[in-house]
């Protein structure tokens, strides 16, 4: 991972000389390819942000690590950028057609993730206690951390950038999953208990206290170190080296690219589908 540019030209965008920031062929990370050299770039050096790329990949697998572990320490499952984006999306429609309770199927996209059908390694949420969400607030250009807790009915907010204004934004983030969910899980009897219709009450949030907190451009890497410390059980620390953290990331990624590369290994849930795709349309 050479060929960089002199440092003394150095530009967040423009590291590698031209046409040297390829890998050929794409290094293969189940749910996306990585082509360039500059992921890993933006992944290792703190100040970079972190791409809906990074997120999606670096979410499967901790999805995946839950999925596969002989002795998980907590039940959950993830989600991915585009499930915040299909929520968000559902929401301003249901907000703009006056809560129309007919736009929540058991057909709609939503309801597929909630059954584990919607991506690599998914898993049905029922069988889950907590369930993690990339939750991206536009209009501050700043990712966060969601929690739900299927039994509390309570959803968690981790914000690496917390100020009274930020606060504010990120539970307003917050609220698509807090008022759409109970109603998505009123369709599944797996949610009911006692044969009890499921509450349709909005999801308290409630916001982490005591976070470490970035001092740059750094906040993809926080979400998914909250992310992972919450999944091994361990208590997130006070003060937080995220050129560590990013460097960690950075170098378990190209190593297990480069041995899947090596030794041809795919695990089931990342090889390519046998067989022609069928025609959908």
């Amino acid at each position: 991972m050479l060929d960089t540019v002199d440092p003394r030209q150095h530009d967040k965008d423009k590291v590698y000389l031209k046409g040297k920031d390829k890998i050929v062929p794409p290094f293969r990370f189940g749910v996306e390819d990585v082509a360039t050299k500059m992921w890993f770039h933006k992944l290792a050096y703190p100040g970079q942000c972190l791409t809906n790329s990074h997120l999606d990949i670096i979410f499967y697998y901790l999805r995946k690590k839950g999925k596969y572990a002989k002795e998980p320490k907590v039940k959950f499952t993830t989600t991915d950028c585009l499930f915040f984006k299909t929520i968000h999306a559902l929401y301003e429609k249901f907000i703009a057609q006056k809560k129309n309770l007919s736009l929540i199927t058991a057909q709609h996209a939503i309801a597929d993730y909630i059954r584990g059908r919607k991506m690599l390694c998914g898993s049905p949420w029922h069988l889950c206690d907590h369930v993690l969400f990339i939750i991206h607030m536009e209009t501050e250009s700043h990712w966060i951390l969601g929690r739900l807790n299927i039994e509390e009915r309570r959803m968690y907010m981790y914000n690496s950038l917390s100020t009274a204004m930020k606060d504010s934004a990120a539970i307003k983030a917050c609220q698509p999953f807090a008022v759409l969910l109970p109603h998505f899980f009123a369709l599944f009897d797996e949610f009911k208990k006692e044969n009890k219709p499921v509450c349709l009450d909005p999801f308290e949030v409630v916001k982490v206290d005591g976070l470490p907190q970035q001092t740059s451009n750094d906040c993809g890497c926080f979400v998914a170190s909250f992310a992972e410390y919450f999944i091994d059980m361990k208590p997130i620390p006070p003060i937080f080296d995220v050129e560590k953290h990013r460097d960690r990331l950075a170098v378990l990624f190209y190593k297990y690219a480069r041995m899947k590369e090596l030794d041809f290994i795919d695990s089931e849930d990342e090889a390519p589908p046998k067989g022609p795709k069928k025609n959908l349309s």
